[in-house]
């Protein structure tokens, strides 16, 4: 009988190997799956409600259940193998690398930004729950259509999903870009990865200036909380587009093309 490690697996190789997705879609898009318009060319999203239509047992979806993490755990150990398959293809022993001195890469002004939005950004949002919730539900009941609420609704959804984002992925645009940029020759292409991920950096901000500049027209008692929140997301901008001028430029799988 197939176990669930096996079943798993083939089920991974058997989407790979499908023909129907982009190589790589999924490494600079926002991970918001219930509005992205390209899920079908996506082998991440495939897979994963691949595993939750084989998942029988509820509990292996609910975080705080201990099946969850053992669910969790399956995936990557399924991933390593996979990585060490392709390695030994190419002639490479991943329990048998030289030692490495890995340098611990200095924490850039943007970043320490874009931490700091993040954190404040979260508090906010929890702090004033009750009232943006009030808010919503004031604007469903003072207007003759429900968009006013939809739109505002929207925008504060905008601004919780990217709360985090923004400054993961300006953390992961500033990995070892150093090096990268003094290489002569980037033989593999990993700098395009720094791009990649400032471009999406930017698109999120973008979209998170817009959805509070909205929640702001709506709700102006918090005038100086929005302009604090814009001010230190186009300071983040402003850094990004001077650190990463043709990140714009850069074409991501399927999105772009």
């Amino acid at each position: 009988m197939e176990s669930k490690k096996e079943r798993f697996k083939n089920s991974l190789h058997a989407l790979a190997q499908s023909g129907k997705f982009i190589p790589g879609i999924y490494n600079y898009c926002d991970r918001w799956y219930e509005r992205c318009t390209m899920t079908s060319r996506c082998l991440t999203f495939n897979h994963e409600q691949a595993m939750k239509e084989d998942a029988t047992d509820p509990e292996t979806n609910d975080l705080s259940n201990e099946k969850f993490w053992e669910s969790l755990h399956l995936s990557f150990q399924v991933t390593f193998e996979l990585l060490e398959e392709d390695a030994k293809r190419f002639g490479i022993d991943l329990n048998n690398l030289s030692d490495v001195e890995i340098k611990k890469s200095e924490i850039k002004p943007v970043e320490k930004l874009a931490k700091k939005y993040s954190s404040k950004i979260l508090r906010w949002l929890q702090a004033n729950n009750e009232l943006l919730t009030a808010k919503a539900e004031q604007l469903l009941l003072i207007n003759n259509n429900d968009e006013p609420a939809f739109k505002f609704a929207d925008a504060w959804e905008v601004v919780q999903w990217y709360s985090v984002f923004i400054s993961a992925k300006v953390h992961r645009a500033h990995f070892d870009l150093e090096e990268r940029l003094q290489e002569e020759k980037d033989e593999y292409n990993v700098y395009s990865d720094n791009l990649g991920s400032a471009k999406i950096a930017l698109i999120a901000i973008d979209r998170t200036i817009s959805a509070l500049s909205a929640m702001y027209s709506t709700m102006p008692e918090k005038e100086d909380d929005y302009l604090k929140f814009l001010a230190l997301l186009s300071q983040i901008k402003k850094q990004m587009l001077e650190t990463f001028p043709s990140a714009m430029d850069f074409k991501r799988p399927g999105f772009d093309d």
